[in-house]
């Protein structure tokens, strides 16, 4: 006899957050009502330790198996509850999670009426769900003491003496023939150790590490190959100079591989004039003393940076004023002029723009649409440049133009992001698992991130990550073992036709084929992201906390009432969601047509799934994923996007309008891009 459905809701009023729009009482009175609901309650801190503890107490006092919380966003606080409702003894898989903060009360704060009725529609949702859930677990993988560090950059270093003083072992690999990374080409740190160059810096770390007894340095040594999962990687090296290979059996890694300038590209004459060169040329230049004719230089701050490509560089400014005053050290007679938007110095250097006009380096604030232009008068560079702080143009002379440029990561991210199934963005620079909660970690287990490989940093910072990446990597050395999400992938081979899809497909190889050419999961590399359940045509793949009919009961209850003024979205955990959520942070008011449904990635979104909610009359589908050409799980938007374009052509073919069925591709931060996307969908399907 299968197991009563006891289902408990517990809805939050966070303050006034919610309970200031939406009328709580009203939500949980109603959700008493639903099918399977024992028991469900209001708090107005959910998350307090008092009200925790009230919640343990009620899910044992009134039974309960499954657990619905209508709260905020389960990007933050879902981990929390989990451990909250296993303690009162449910598997933490048996919890679904409700956002009516982000998704309701702060985006349909003038309408309180629709607000509360949207809040039911997302609690019937979710207790829908719940009743389906089943079981999960946590997979215990075994980790030893063995780490590898890729890149020989600061951050690489640190992080290699950090692991090695903890006593574990650490396997330091370089591409270039010596370490030091960036630092190689640099003068001076910053611009008040003109007695410790960075030469001196680079030295005395790579002594210490090459004099480490837990240490095993490679240089000019690429990575190869990489299999395998956290505490389990099989590492081939190959040597850039005679071809040797290496084989190691490795637990965890730390990527620090460093960024390269970006050159201008013909900008500003680069390229065409020697005389224009970019910041750490001069840094090269500064370190040969190759500087005694110059009598005019002038700096210009800001190219290819802070512009629609990309944002702020980071150290520019740092760069620049540093490398004025030690060439005003050098050349004490020579005017230098820094040309910059803003100057965005961190508190620790504050006082080096004073120090370097206390040497006589003038600053000029050019608008952000006004530019600096370059021309060559007679031989003589010249540099036209309107000041915003004293209101006049100034027209100066150089003999040497210096452009302090954006940057990019390494050469090798291309092929090291292949090798350990993480993303980086088109600058080349790895994507965090959260810039918040995983700033020094990839979403996949076991793979830590530090320094310049993820943006440009300045010297102590990229120390201090590397300090940390360190760390992190410890933590499951130090336990010795780790416990992976129970979020995977199951085979049900009795339908299975044995195509092989889901092997060739998968983007972590996490599916294998055995010798009858049966399909097998390794869950210790599977990341639940659902590809393999959305492209297999016999439809015998599931996922844990997603299955198919988990989504199409959500999918049904939103559309009990009312389908023909609905629009069902499919949204992406990680960057889409990420970007409901800010859009919930910056109160971005937009219709309350949606209702969302969360899936780990949008290649979990079938065609089936696009179709369902046209059958039951919805007004339209939304499907929305990571921003190209990041993606939390290497290539499921890609997948996602694939798949619409068929969805919409089987959509016609069933007689359905496939211009209902929208995608978007979001980041984590563009909570206005989904916020006009809904504005735009409601105005175009006619339902505002």
């Amino acid at each position: 006899m299968s197991e009563e459905i006891r289902i408990g809701v517990f809805v939050c009023d966070c303050g006034t957050n919610i309970a200031g729009v939406v009328d709580v009482l009203e939500v949980t009175e109603y959700a008493r009502g639903l099918e399977n609901v024992v028991m469900a309650d209001e708090g107005k801190w959910s998350c307090s330790v008092d009200y925790l503890t009230k919640m343990k107490e009620l899910i044992q006092q009134h039974n309960i198996n499954r657990v619905v919380i209508a709260s905020c966003t389960p990007r933050t606080h879902e981990p929390l509850f989990k451990r909250t409702i296993k303690e009162a003894g449910i598997n933490p898989y048996l919890l679904e999670f409700v956002s009516i903060r982000e998704q309701v009360s702060w985006v349909h704060m003038k309408e309180p009426e629709i607000a509360t009725l949207k809040a039911k529609d997302l609690i019937k949702m979710g207790v829908a769900k719940a009743a389906l859930l089943e079981e999960g677990q946590e997979i215990r993988l075994p980790v030893k003491t063995d780490c590898l560090i890729i890149g020989g950059g600061m951050a690489g270093m640190n992080a290699a003496l950090s692991v090695a003083d903890q006593g574990f072992n650490a396997f330091l690999v370089e591409k270039e023939p010596q370490l030091g990374g960036i630092l190689n080409n640099v003068c001076f740190i910053s611009h008040d150790n003109q007695k410790t160059p960075a030469a001196r810096v680079v030295q005395t770390k790579a002594d210490q590490v090459h004099a480490h007894p837990n240490i095993t340095v490679y240089t000019h040594t690429g990575i190869e190959a990489v299999e395998g999962y956290i505490g389990n990687y099989k590492v081939k090296l190959k040597s850039n100079g005679d071809g040797s290979t290496n084989d190691l059996d490795i637990s965890t890694m730390i990527v620090a591989t460093g960024m390269k300038e970006l050159e201008p590209e013909g900008q500003f004459e680069y390229g065409n004039d020697p005389r224009v060169i970019t910041q750490l040329q001069l840094d090269d230049m500064l370190r040969k003393k190759q500087l005694e004719d110059i009598k005019n230089a002038v700096m210009i701050s800001c190219v290819n940076s802070k512009n629609e490509t990309r944002g702020c560089c980071n150290i520019g400014c740092h760069t620049s004023v540093k490398n004025a005053v030690a060439l005003k050290h050098l050349r004490k007679d020579a005017n230098i002029y820094i040309l910059y938007r803003d100057m965005s110095l961190i508190k620790e250097e504050g006082t080096a723009q004073q120090s370097a006009k206390r040497l006589g380096v003038k600053f000029l604030r050019f608008p952000d649409d006004r530019y600096p232009e370059v021309r060559n008068e007679n031989g003589n560079l010249m540099v036209k440049v309107y000041d915003l702080l004293v209101g006049r143009e100034f027209e100066l002379p150089s003999d040497l133009l210096v452009l302090t440029t954006a940057f990019k990561g390494d050469e090798t991210v291309e092929q090291i992001r292949g090798h350990l199934k993480v993303s980086a963005n088109p600058d080349r620079f790895f994507q965090e698992s959260h810039v918040k909660l995983g700033p020094l970690e990839f979403a996949t287990d076991g793979i830590s991130l530090a320094g310049c490989a993820k943006a440009p940093m300045t010297f102590k910072e990229s120390c201090e990550e590397g300090i940390g990446s360190a760390m992190k990597a410890s933590i499951p050395m130090n336990r010795g073992y780790i416990e992976t999400e129970g979020i995977v992938a199951h085979i049900d081979l009795t339908d299975c036709t044995q195509c092989g899809l889901c092997s060739k497909r998968c983007p972590y190889n996490a599916i294998t084929v055995d010798k009858e050419e049966n399909p097998e999961v390794l869950q210790a590399l599977c990341k639940g992201c659902g590809l393999c359940a959305a492209d297999c045509p016999a439809e015998c793949i599931s996922i844990v906390h997603y299955s198919d009919d988990q989504v199409f009961a959500q999918v049904e209850a939103a559309l009990e009432e009312n389908p023909e003024k609905k629009i069902v979205a499919f949204v992406c955990h990680w960057c889409a969601l990420g970007g409901v959520d800010m859009a919930g942070v910056s109160r971005l008011q937009y219709p309350s047509n949606a209702r969302l449904i969360r899936v780990m990635c949008s290649a979990r979104v079938s065609l089936k799934m696009m179709q369902r909610p046209f059958e039951l009359g919805a007004a339209g589908v939304l499907v929305a994923g990571c921003e190209f050409p990041t993606c939390h799980y290497i290539e499921g938007n890609y997948a996602a996007e694939k798949r619409l374009k068929r969805a919409k052509r089987r959509m016609a073919k069933a007689g359905y309008d496939p211009e209902k069925l929208w995608n978007i591709w979001c980041s984590a931060a563009d909570g206005p891009k989904f916020a006009t996307t809904m504005r735009t969908m409601v105005k175009e399907l006619k339902l505002d």
